[in-house]
């Protein structure tokens, strides 16, 4: 195989230090916008660390907080950004256009997951330890390896998917049909920026390699949909904007390749690439598989709902996932922050070191989910009337996956823990056992009760999912993923 990686030849030509300290130095210049911003929350998770940490070496507890402090930044600057572009897309395109529009962005998210193949799990885990160990080679050679693997499978199923699509798109509206052609076009990207993603995580670039994604697109997208309703005004629709969301998935592609060979060590960038092809490929396979389960367990709601209520339902709906999200947002920016640290501190044998940290951050989730969980059941009518008066059907909808949502967050990191420790058919057994409880409960329950009955489905998947998740992980690693976890 050729000795370059799979982001284009933009890394033979990018100066590196050969001084770990040169990286390091970059890497506290890259995160400084991030703690300074953030620096409230980098003080009360510097204190929590001090108490329950003692004894941990200050890079890995400095790493921790700086990386927990900027993701938990950036996911509230995202979560904002996210509001204000659903209540400007919603203003704009009505709650048709909308669904039009989300349906064909569920369709690109959902199909990127097999795209990937499940290799940008497996990188996160793989890179993490690769930089533990100094196999600078294997690192190389898997980012090599995974990247042309996932472009080639992008192109291929992007392709049938439009085929598909075409084919049998004789009964759908030619507004959806377009959409989601459109949204198909940016499926590559798309994949390939969810393995750069995961390199920088790998990486402990957590902070560096969300930015691209979590705010500068959805800034870039409120940016190009302001210039287009500018232009186009009336004419601005569904398919226009799902067609600027590529674009933007483009952009953001070029900037975040270009942040991953500034943070990649120069060792990385001089070693011959060395292949375990047959490793990773038995690696990979349960998360592949377990993609394959994501697709039905994240996606089946909106896909079915779509199906059998139309546009207009789906645009009511999404909005509220969107806002019961809200309540999950510290975990998924606790989550990107520890997954690397996960990986290192179980290749490590560090088991009491893991539990400490997994305990605090559970304990820092719950004491931000459960007043959002309050605020949204309380005032969900308030909410989804600023996206309009047809949204505000979804109240009752809104409590019940708000409900779901405080579970999970409530149980911890136990998804991610499982899979960072080598532990991922587990998580296959469970998500697989979700998606076809997904399944099951959205055909039953979508055609009595609608919305209702999608976020009935959902909100007990989530559940299921998460509890048995979290036995997994008390059998297997011996480990509380809760509140609850002791520290030593």
């Amino acid at each position: 195989m050729p000795n370059s990686l799979c982001f284009p030849d933009l890394l033979k030509s990018l100066p590196y230090s050969s001084k770990d300290s040169d990286i390091a130095r970059r890497d506290g210049q890259n995160t400084n916008m991030a703690k300074s911003s953030n620096n409230r929350v980098h003080q009360i998770l510097n204190r929590i660390f001090t108490l329950v940490n003692k004894g941990r070496t200050d890079s890995l507890k400095h790493r921790l907080i700086r990386g927990a402090a900027g993701s938990f930044g950036l996911k509230i600057a995202n979560t904002g950004l996210a509001f204000i572009t659903s209540v400007l897309l919603a203003r704009l395109l009505g709650t048709e256009g909308f669904g039009i529009y989300a349906y064909a962005i569920a369709w690109t998210t959902l199909l990127s997951i097999p795209a990937t193949l499940g290799l940008d799990k497996l990188l996160v885990r793989e890179v993490a330890i690769y930089q533990t160990q100094s196999a600078w080679g294997l690192m190389r050679g898997i980012v090599h390896w995974a990247n042309q693997v996932v472009l080639w499978v992008a192109l291929g199923l992007g392709l049938i998917a439009a085929g598909v699509a075409w084919s049998l798109g004789t009964d759908a509206k030619e507004q959806v049909l377009l959409a989601l052609c459109i949204g198909l076009i940016s499926l590559p990207i798309a994949s390939l920026r969810s393995l750069r993603l995961a390199v920088m995580k790998g990486l402990h670039q957590v902070v560096m390699g969300q930015l691209p994604e979590m705010l500068l697109a959805p800034l870039f997208l409120i940016a190009l949909t302001g210039c287009g309703y500018f232009f186009l005004r009336e004419d601005l629709n569904a398919s226009w904007v799902v067609g600027i969301h590529g674009v933007t998935t483009a952009i953001t592609f070029v900037i975040g390749a270009r942040l991953l060979h500034q943070v990649l060590p120069n060792t990385v960038r001089k070693a011959n690439p060395e292949y375990q092809i047959r490793q990773w490929v038995h690696s990979a396979l349960p998360l592949m598989f377990l993609g394959g389960m994501q697709i039905i367990y994240s996606r089946t709601d909106v896909l079915m709902l779509g199906a059998i209520q139309g546009a207009e339902a789906v645009g009511v709906y999404v909005v509220v996932v969107r806002l019961a999200q809200l309540i999950t947002f510290i975990l998924m920016a606790v989550n990107s922050a520890l997954a690397p640290t996960m990986a290192s501190l179980y290749a490590e044998g560090k088991i009491d070191q893991l539990q400490r940290v997994l305990t605090k951050s559970a304990r820092i989730v719950l004491l931000i989910s459960v007043p959002v969980t309050g605020s949204l059941m309380g005032f969900g009518y308030w909410f989804l009337l600023l996206f309009g008066s047809d949204f505000t059907q979804g109240q009752m909808a809104l409590i019940i996956l708000s409900i779901g949502q405080l579970v999970n967050a409530a149980i911890g990191s136990v998804g991610q823990l499982l899979t960072m420790t080598g532990n991922e058919k587990y998580t296959v057994i469970s998500v697989g056992s979700g998606a076809v409880m997904n399944l099951v409960f959205n055909a039953l329950l979508i055609p009595q009760w609608g919305i209702n009955g999608a976020a009935i489905s959902t909100a007990s998947c989530i559940v299921f999912v998460n509890i048995m998740n979290g036995i997994w992980v008390y059998k297997r690693l011996g480990i509380n993923s809760t509140a609850l976890g002791k520290v030593w």
